[in-house]
């Protein structure tokens, strides 16, 4: 399952939801539930809400995979940016989209964005998918990713090991300005060890609303940082924390929970992808995905090439101009090189980057589009919970992943 959608482990969405929806959310698919027994919801809300974060975490074939998808959808929807776009599109549909209560506290309270996310999930379909395909190109997920200097390696991990990583990781969120709290879990999905951090995000003071009257209130909210370790490749993947301090927490995760100190600290750890049969082919290049039935078609629709020249003061390789092209019909590639032959990739030129449109046929009359930003050496931009595994092999087999097997025999040989 893991191949073509990751578990939903959000605490920041199970522990605060509206138990009811949640419940609805549930009911449908009551009977494929194995593990989560519904009359939790009659009994104390945090006894519910730990069952549901318990059973997300548990084993993949105890719930459906249409549930977690729809879970991953919701949560991305549940801010205020995606409330933003939810009523965006209620109003373009002319749809009256809200909650009906008399009771104005109550209804302000039931305004919170996670609250208006599963309400448009349950009740005004059209405008959820509206609402999501629009995040879809507008947000990608950005990981760091870091190659290890060897595969196979699994992780050490216990009570004592855990709690280790927790107060390393709270050292590093405390010099970051967020405070001491941090608190870690983690689960296994199909041969990947999984670590979700909830910390504190930075301090801040705002002016709230109460009843007619407003006040200053100071608040410290958590934030979540994510770690992904695949041992069968040496790949650890972090995410949900500022990038300049990622590699402090890929260093913490090597020296504590794999027992290797600057497992991923080698000078290529990041040097993950290229562009170079892109750049090779030009305009003839095209994606070849015959090995997987299940993509339509895969389209490039964001091209860009920088043109390179000395710097003056450092005679180091420097961008002097960049050229863009878009093209959501056909090919953006296409679009930037035709007519234009000063372009010639290996010499004052490179490109920069690709967005790719993947369609995946999951047996509807519309494919689902996945959006992919590909930017060498290390930078693989696309919403990880559906589909990475199939997107992965996809880039693996046209070439646009680097083979650090075949590199770090050739530095042995040396």
């Amino acid at each position: 399952m893991a191949k073509n959608l990751k578990k939903f482990v959000n605490p920041r969405f199970t522990q605060a939801v509206d138990l009811a929806l949640l419940r609805r959310l549930f009911e449908p698919v009551a009977g494929d539930l194995q593990g989560l027994d519904l009359g939790i919801f009659d009994g104390e809300p945090e006894v519910a809400r730990q069952a549901v974060a318990d059973f997300f975490a548990g084993p993949e074939e105890n719930y459906p995979e249409g549930l977690a998808g729809a879970l991953h959808q919701i949560a991305e929807l549940s801010t205020a940016q995606g409330l933003q776009l939810i009523l965006e599109q209620a109003r373009r549909l002319q749809v009256q989209f809200g909650p009906a209560n008399d009771n104005q506290e109550a209804t302000e309270a039931r305004q919170e964005p996670k609250h208006m996310a599963l309400l448009a999930f349950l009740d005004y379909p059209a405008v959820f998918k509206a609402a999501s395909d629009v995040l879809s190109y507008s947000t990608l997920a950005s990981y760091s990713e870091y190659g290890a200097v060897e595969e196979g390696i699994n992780t050490e991990v216990d009570a004592t090991a855990m709690a280790a990583f927790r107060d390393a990781a709270a050292r590093l969120f405390e010099t970051e300005l967020r405070g001491r709290f941090c608190q870690v879990s983690h689960y296994d999905d199909d041969g990947e060890f999984h670590v979700v951090v909830t910390h504190g995000a930075p301090f801040k003071t705002t002016r709230v609303v109460d009843g007619d009257t407003a006040h200053i209130i100071s608040l410290r909210e958590t934030d979540q940082a994510v770690l992904s370790y695949s041992p069968a490749i040496g790949l650890l993947k972090v995410g949900g924390f500022a990038k300049g301090r990622r590699q402090e927490l890929a260093e913490i995760f090597a020296a504590v929970l794999l027992q290797r100190p600057q497992f991923f600290a080698a000078p290529d750890a990041q040097d993950l992808y290229t562009l170079a049969p892109v750049e090779r082919e030009g305009m003839s290049f095209s994606f070849q995905h015959a090995f997987d039935r299940g993509i339509r078609s895969v389209q490039i629709i964001e091209a860009q090439a920088d043109r390179l020249g000395p710097d003056p003061r450092s005679g180091k390789p420097k961008v002097y101009w960049s050229l863009v092209a878009r093209d959501s019909r056909y090919s953006a590639l296409v679009r930037l090189l035709e007519g234009r032959r000063e372009i010639v990739f290996g010499t004052d030129w490179r490109l920069n980057h690709i967005v790719l449109r993947i369609h995946f046929d999951v047996g509807d009359t519309k494919p689902v589009r996945v959006t992919v930003k590909l930017k060498p050496p290390g930078t693989a931009m696309f919403k990880r919970h559906r589909f990475e595994g199939r997107i992965m092999e996809l880039l693996r087999r046209n070439g646009l992943v680097n083979d650090r097997d075949a590199r770090q025999s050739a530095v042995a040989a040396e």
